[in-house]
């Protein structure tokens, strides 16, 4: 998955490590000459967080090559492997790329490494023409514990953390057998929380009184229940 993905690689491996890397978004970055000229951009101040970076024109394939070689050799990265991270691929912006240039980029060079992150199998991305076969790297699902932990850090700073994630527990409770996906189950939160601090807004319950919350968000979830997902169906 996307998010698990960019968590794996900048919390896990590239950060600590501090392996020089950028990341790129292909919702942003939705042309070939945006997605190069991001890379750029990001290459230019890899070693320096601070560093302001001017803006960058890059029109062809071999333009990127050559301006992406000149910052590598301004960065002295040439002895080590650069990273890049394509977040939130797509399958039209994968295929509408040129196939040089999709080849290209996956082959860019010998010390660059190109990570796609995708919720799509790459059976679906694969080039007509040969490529070098990717190494695949599956995340499994989130446990209900990973879920909990997740949702619960998106409290609002108005109610304690301890409400909040019996909040939480209440709400995976009700969806976690139909319904796993964390973007879905965020939407849920935010959509239902309101209703579940309503006793509390009214000065009828305070935060630990579990009975009168669930009695009063319970109906809301079992018409929640009805709509998981049709929102991505229409």
């Amino acid at each position: 998955y996307t998010e698990k993905g960019k968590l794996f690689c900048s919390c896990l491996i590239l950060c600590p490590f501090q392996l020089p890397h950028v990341f790129v978004n292909c919702v942003e970055c939705f042309t070939s000459r945006l997605l190069l000229e991001e890379i750029l951009m990001q290459l230019q101040s890899c070693s320096s967080e601070t560093e302001q970076t001017s803006q960058v024109h890059c029109d062809t394939f071999n333009d990127f090559v050559r301006l992406f070689r000149q910052a590598v050799a301004t960065q002295e990265l040439q002895d080590q492997t650069l990273y890049i991270v394509s977040n939130t691929i797509l399958i039209f912006q994968f295929h509408s790329l040129e196939t040089a240039l999709a080849q290209s980029f996956l082959q860019l060079m010998r010390n660059v490494t190109v990570i796609l992150l995708s919720e799509i199998v790459w059976e679906l991305f694969r080039p007509n023409t040969g490529c070098f076969e990717p190494f695949s790297l599956y995340f499994p699902d989130y446990s209900i514990g990973h879920l909990q932990k997740i949702l619960s850090q998106n409290h609002p700073p108005e109610y304690s953390a301890d409400f909040y994630s019996a909040y939480i527990n209440i709400l995976l409770g009700v969806f976690y057998m139909v319904c796993r996906d964390l973007k879905e189950l965020q939407h849920l939160a935010a959509l239902n929380f309101s209703k579940y601090c309503e006793p509390v807004a009214r000065g009828e319950a305070n935060e630990r009184d579990s009975r009168k919350l669930w009695k009063n968000i319970e109906p809301h979830l079992k018409k929640a229940m009805q709509t998981v997902y049709l929102r991505e169906i229409s």
